[in-house]
């Protein structure tokens, strides 16, 4: 059975402006999954460059990207994947959507697709998988 595949803020923007990546990210689309913090990401900076972010996640929702809500098991592997990165140093530092996308991931045992190249040095057991080369 293959793992879920989880996308952060970063691919499904990459995919939104045609970035290097992009199609990496259009093979697993209407297949995967989104956390709310991460989708809330790209709502939000959608807005803030002018872009219907509003109306840009409810076609990605229609087209098959299922948006996962947050439990208090997720939020409990906040802390593990915070200490991973603090033990990394401080060029690793992740942002709340960051650290909700990783615990996710790692509860849910996904394969986590990304355009951070730096959340594969941080020694998770969840499998990361960067959108460009």
């Amino acid at each position: 059975m293959a793992r879920p595949v989880l996308l952060d803020a970063s691919s499904v923007l990459a995919w939104a402006y045609r970035e290097p990546g992009a199609d990496v990210v259009d093979a697993v689309l209407t297949q995967a999954f989104i956390t709310a913090p991460n989708m809330a990401e790209v709502v939000s900076k959608l807005v803030r460059e002018g872009v219907a972010g509003q109306e840009f996640a409810t076609d990605l929702v229609s087209a098959g990207l299922t948006v996962a809500p947050l439990t208090w098991v997720h939020v409990r592997a906040i802390g593990q994947v915070q200490e991973a990165a603090q033990r990394l140093g401080s060029k690793h530092r992740l942002s709340l959507g960051d650290l909700c996308c990783l615990a996710f991931g790692s509860v849910e045992r996904a394969e986590v697709l990304t355009a951070d190249r730096l959340w594969g040095q941080l020694g998770l057991s969840i499998r990361v998988r960067t959108i460009r080369p």
